[in-house]
């Protein structure tokens, strides 16, 4: 086999492995940079056409694999719902399967919906977690890990008698820590090569709370306090909304979701597990309406997508009166609704990388709630290894070969393992 990594031997993000044995080629991830010249990535870069993606790199030069040209891959296999991972496959040959779990599927859909309309049909086919499957020669099992993406995926990947393993984006310390355990006792050992993340090794002196210590420190920083608390997180983090909503409960707060996150916890829920939405069982959730969301959703995306929570509907006019009493999920994009309901002289709380602080708009929507009284907080914990967790896993493995990602200090590794082998992206890397 031979493993070509086209980004991210040296990055965090933007993610792409090739992995070709004697007879079938497949590519594991399909992501987005968050980077691109060494400065976070412009939404408006996106909007560029192909030609010019491919002259800045934003689309790596992969023969085979994008809608213009004929399809010379096998299959996408897709980790999980970060667009790091996944945002590439808008332009993808639609005649090349992507595989992915059922709830990775259920996020890019609700993405989709909501976000970015313009991602076309792509030929969707699912895996189970624990349950191997084929393409071509190449044999694969996932395995359910700990991350702050629902449903991440770790890879066993075998072919021409080789075994490469991929851990993805994973943790120790989110609500799933079991699933690390899980994956350490099951996975195979000794393997041909450990492809595995290093997000944190950059970062060795961020503290790296449990959820649970999170919500303790939620719960810590709002109890008593009758004054409006505010937060932000991502509506796709479901560990940090259950770390947030378990806080209001155990302070005797009213949380409160925009309606896309009100449809992000309903999808998931519907696949079969207990996440709290928006419903009678969990009647201390209530879902607000940012207007100009709402006309979007009444106007292109489908009224049923608002209607299905009216019941647990909190208006303008509910929250100015009970401000003291919730705990809300807010995000900049909703500053013109928050000044509607005139919250005022509270807590807001940042659980999100502080290096998305950086962007003027989130300064100015910050800048704005300060202006309105608001202290901020900062409350976050990452949804990646930490160096324990890297070691825990390169030792109990013992892989012949550690080959490190999604990673800005690669060369850490060497500290932790004699066996690394850095690689560059776009050179092939025979398998031994």
């Amino acid at each position: 086999m031979k493993i070509t990594i086209f980004r991210g031997t040296k990055e965090i993000g933007g993610t792409l492995i090739e992995i070709k044995s004697l007879n079938n080629r497949i590519l594991i991830d399909a992501g987005y940079p968050l980077f691109l010249n060494g400065n976070p990535i412009d939404d408006t870069i996106a909007k560029m056409p192909y030609q010019k993606l491919l002259e800045n790199g934003v689309l790596p030069s992969i023969k085979g694999l994008y809608k213009w040209e004929d399809a010379d891959f096998d299959a996408v296999v897709i980790s999980h719902a970060h667009i790091d991972h996944y945002g590439l496959i808008k332009y993808i040959n639609p005649e090349i399967p992507i595989y992915m779990s059922e709830g990775t599927e259920k996020l890019i859909e609700i993405t989709k919906l909501f976000i970015d309309r313009a991602y076309p049909e792509f030929n969707a086919c699912r895996f189970k977690m624990y349950e191997t499957f084929q393409i071509g020669d190449i044999v694969i099992k996932p395995y359910l890990m700990d991350h702050s993406a629902y449903d991440a995926a770790a890879f066993e990947i075998m072919a021409d008698e080789k075994v490469i393993i991929y851990t993805g984006d994973f943790r120790g310390h989110g609500r799933k820590s079991v699933c690390l355990d899980s994956f350490i006792d099951n996975v195979s050992k000794n393997s041909n090569v450990l492809i595995i993340e290093g997000t944190m090794l950059g970062r060795l002196d961020e503290e790296v709370l449990t959820e649970n210590d999170l919500e303790e420190n939620i719960v810590n920083e709002v109890k008593y306090k009758d004054i409006p608390i505010l937060f932000q997180s991502s509506s796709q983090n479901i560990d940090r909304i259950v770390s947030f909503y378990r806080a209001a409960i155990r302070t005797r707060k009213i949380f409160v979701v925009d309606v896309y996150t009100a449809n992000v916890l309903y999808e998931l829920n519907k696949l079969g597990n207990r996440i709290p939405y928006p419903s009678r069982e969990y009647s201390n959730i209530k879902v607000f309406y940012p207007t100009r969301l709402t006309n979007k959703i009444f106007n292109s995306i489908g009224e049923k997508y608002a209607k299905r929570f009216s019941s647990f509907h909190i208006s303008k006019e509910d929250l100015t009166n009970i401000q003291n009493n919730i705990i809300m999920m807010v995000r900049p994009s909703m500053q013109k609704d928050i000044e509607k309901c005139r919250l005022h002289d509270g807590i807001f709380i940042y659980s999100l990388w502080q290096g998305y602080r950086e962007s003027l708009y989130q300064q100015k929507f910050e800048k704005y709630l300060s202006e309105t009284g608001f202290t901020t907080r900062l409350l976050h914990t990452s949804g990646h290894a930490s160096l324990d967790d890297i070691k825990k896993v390169i030792d109990t493995l013992e892989p012949n070969t550690v080959i490190p990602i999604h990673t800005l200090m690669p060369i850490s590794f060497l500290e932790i393992s004699k066996n690394v082998e850095l690689l560059h992206d776009g050179i092939s890397y025979e398998v031994n």
